[in-house]
């Protein structure tokens, strides 16, 4: 990475403010272990507006400083900040103008703030070590929240730490894992080994707590994929030989097993899974289907879907007999599945440059991650952006994360996309993140 001789760089008191201050935003919020009901969605939380809007002041500051470095990020994710513009844009034809244009505002506000982060940043590995250093604290305060106050912190589906709901702690706990699993295999002293171990087993320990079955399947999943990392480093040709093909003789037993069904899909999908419906979930995956098909251009308004308010609620015009008829409105606010619920807010064409953004920035990521001698010696934290934007693609399966404002996988995702396909911000040696080696 080369620098140039006239940056300014931000003050480092500055880059350490962006940096943690959006990492503690992102995984600890603003109001931990409180919940809120959907009139406080619809009306929005001050404290929220109060930290978001001093973090992107500081960020203009950071951008205005660094604006060379600035306009090559933009130009490196013209992707990324096309679909943010579609977002906003989106408040000429939304049903509630209103709520687009808060909620589209707030999600540009927190890219320029990620822009800021990534802009100022001094070293990949460093980032990696800050981001796992905090992931590390938060998980510390989940498990003390469960252990001191678990009428907060448990329901009776699981460990739900200082978040709203299990399934977010889950993912959070699985993001914890992956990232502190690869942390831990590119250090070399014994010390910073046993540190990273430690962390992964309190994260591990809380992931089980959560008991989310999707978040601890995907974190296994994606440590088995990050195993083919190892591989590929140092087997080179051979093993990505072997790995596509294994992939390819996998894709032949599924069609050869689709074709024995007599092309059932579900009597498939039941060979691998229980409960073919996820809990659920494909009636609500039917539902959202069927209203991204009432505006499947340019869908609904960014934001303008879910938590309208009770009277407005979707779910309202669905005639009673059903669980999804039935269930207490504002209670669903999310299509759990990213991809839905994406189309949903901008419309099926959008998802498509959503899903190829993400997929171009991993692959970029992956590239670097295999190189023989990736710059900085950063071949980890490359790998750790790969493989996190690879769980994030499967985890919107079956959760809406994709792209969906101010949600921690989401805001961790948009500042991995600009690190992985921006060339921008030089190492700078004499620059060190406190605590970081």
């Amino acid at each position: 990475m080369e620098a140039d001789a006239d940056r300014k760089p931000p003050p480092e008191a500055l880059r350490n403010l962006l940096l943690y201050g959006y990492l503690i935003y992102t995984f600890v919020g603003t109001k931990p272990f409180a919940a809120t009901s959907a009139a406080e969605r619809v009306e929005g939380n001050p404290l929220d507006r109060f930290v978001v809007l001093g973090l992107f002041a500081a960020s203009i500051y950071a951008l205005w400083r660094e604006r060379v470095v600035a306009w090559r990020l933009c130009r490196d994710n013209a992707l990324l900040f096309a679909i943010i513009g579609f977002c906003q844009l989106s408040v000429l034809w939304s049903a509630y103008p209103g709520l687009s244009l808060r909620r589209a505002t707030l999600f540009t506000m927190l890219t320029v703030i990620a822009a800021a982060v990534a802009v100022s940043e001094t070293s990949l590995k460093r980032f990696h070590t800050a981001l796992f250093a905090t992931l590390c604290g938060v998980i510390v305060v989940n498990l003390a929240g469960v252990a001191l106050v678990p009428s907060l912190a448990v329901s009776d589906i699981g460990a739900k730490g200082l978040y709203t709901q299990k399934n977010m702690a889950g993912m959070v706990a699985m993001i914890a894992v992956i990232v502190g699993v690869i942390w831990t295999v590119g250090q070399s002293r014994g010390k910073d080994i046993l540190l990273g171990l430690g962390g992964v087993a309190l994260a591990g320990v809380f992931l089980v707590l959560t008991r989310s079955k999707t978040s601890i399947g995907l974190a296994a999943t994606t440590l088995g994929v990050g195993v083919l990392f190892v591989a590929v480093q140092h087997l080179g040709q051979k093993a990505a030989l072997v790995v596509l093909i294994a992939l390819a003789l996998a894709l032949c037993v599924l069609f050869g097993l689709y074709v024995a069904s007599d092309f059932d899909a579900e009597a498939v999908l039941a060979l691998f899974v229980k409960d073919t419906t996820f809990t659920g979930r494909s009636e609500l995956w039917a539902f959202a289907y069927k209203s991204i098909m009432s505006h499947p251009w340019l869908g609904h308004g960014y934001g303008a879907f879910w938590d309208v308010g009770d009277d407005n609620d979707p779910l309202a015009r669905l005639e009673p007999g059903t669980w999804l008829g039935d269930v207490d409105k504002g209670v669903i606010n999310q299509a759990h599945n990213g991809f839905l619920e994406l189309g949903l807010h901008i419309g099926a064409p959008m998802v498509v440059v959503a899903v190829i953004c993400v997929l171009r920035a991993m692959g970029a990521a992956a590239t670097k991650a295999i190189e023989p001698s990736p710059r900085g010696g950063e071949r980890q934290a490359y790998a750790m952006i790969a493989l996190i934007l690879f769980v994030h693609v499967l985890h919107n399966f079956t959760e809406a994360t994709l792209f969906m404002r101010g949600n921690p996988f989401c805001n961790l995702v948009v500042l991995l996309i600009m690190l992985a396909r921006s060339d921008a911000a030089p190492a700078r040696s004499s620059s060190k993140i406190p605590g970081c080696a």
